[in-house]
């Protein structure tokens, strides 16, 4: 999506990283950049060989992310490593970092075959995309079972902690204080907003392993061929918390069956719904509030972000 934080790479400025990540036995024959992401910059490059990889730069930062949007690319190539490192996720491995001061910070991995499960999804038969979905609750169940020490982003290690009912609130004050710098108004004072966590902190303190959470496994971000998953990217966002944030367990998913199943989880108890409903307001909020950071040009999507908060907060009211 068009914005006011992605960069826009010269081929001339793609051919200049390429060099530096592969030196001499790599040599940029093509670039096509990928225009559907909302945060990074992103282009699949064909070298003269035939290699074909894909390489994520940074956005500017010029007052165009939030609180929580920091040391994320760096956060994104350790988690991939990781994931790479069970050998039983299928996620692209990571050829090149490079987080100088002197270059835009940017890394170059594989390319996945296949598409985008939301550009294909309305083309599957019902079985293909059951079938998608099953395999998609196991993979996301094999993330959530790496386990941490404790709560918080894994990219802000200074606003790690012990308690998970901590943590998330320290999440949701940040967002509230993007919201106050942009002068942003929201369907409910922070008082209000605050005050649902302690409201519900008995449920959110129930919460007591800290797991690893992608959080940003929506259909974009899930490669599918023939019926069958080949990748999953873009954890940048990974949190060591509650796997209930994942994004299939929100309301905007609609906790599919076939995923549920593949999970291994198929009924939320009381203290369970509290924190989806909790976590579905959490990311609404940012939605909502990352419109204007970013000044996004789409304004359809800026008017579905707020339909969708205001009526995330009657839910919850």
């Amino acid at each position: 999506m068009e914005n006011g934080i992605k960069r826009q790479l010269s081929d001339s400025d793609l051919a200049k990283l390429v060099q530096r990540a592969f030196g001499g036995a790599r040599i940029l024959n093509s670039a096509l950049e990928l225009k559907d992401g909302w945060f990074n910059s992103a282009y699949v490059l064909t070298m003269e060989d035939g290699m074909k990889t894909v390489l994520k730069v940074a956005p500017h930062n010029a007052g165009g992310t939030l609180r929580y949007e920091r040391n994320m690319m760096e956060a994104e190539v350790d988690v991939l490593r990781h994931l790479k490192n069970t050998g039983v996720i299928p996620v692209p491995e990571v050829y090149y970092y490079n987080n100088s001061a002197v270059e835009p910070e940017y890394f170059i991995m594989g390319y996945l075959e296949g598409q985008p499960y939301n550009k294909v999804k309305d083309q599957l038969t019902d079985l293909e995309r059951e079938q998608i979905e099953v395999e998609l609750g196991r993979y996301n169940r094999l993330i959530n079972d790496i386990t941490g020490k404790i709560f918080g982003y894994y990219a802000i290690q200074d606003k790690h902690g012990t308690c998970w009912w901590e943590v998330f609130r320290d999440m949701m004050s940040d967002l509230l204080a993007d919201a106050r710098d942009a002068k942003l108004a929201l369907p409910a004072a922070d008082e209000e907003i605050m005050g649902l966590l302690d409201k519900h902190r008995a449920a959110l303190k129930e919460v007591t392993t800290p797991r690893l959470v992608h959080w940003d496994l929506w259909d974009g971000n899930l490669f599918v061929e023939n019926g069958h998953i080949t990748g999953i990217i873009d954890c940048e966002r990974a949190i060591w918390g509650d796997p209930l944030m994942e994004y299939y367990f929100r309301d905007l998913a609609g906790r599919p069956p076939a995923f549920m199943e593949g999970y291994g989880l198929h009924n939320l108890n009381e203290s369970e719904l509290e924190r989806v409903k909790l976590y579905d307001l959490y990311l609404a909020l940012i939605m909502y509030i990352e419109c204007y950071y970013r000044k996004y040009t789409d304004r359809n999507h800026i008017q579905w972000a707020s339909e969708n908060l205001t009526q995330c907060w009657q839910r919850m009211s």
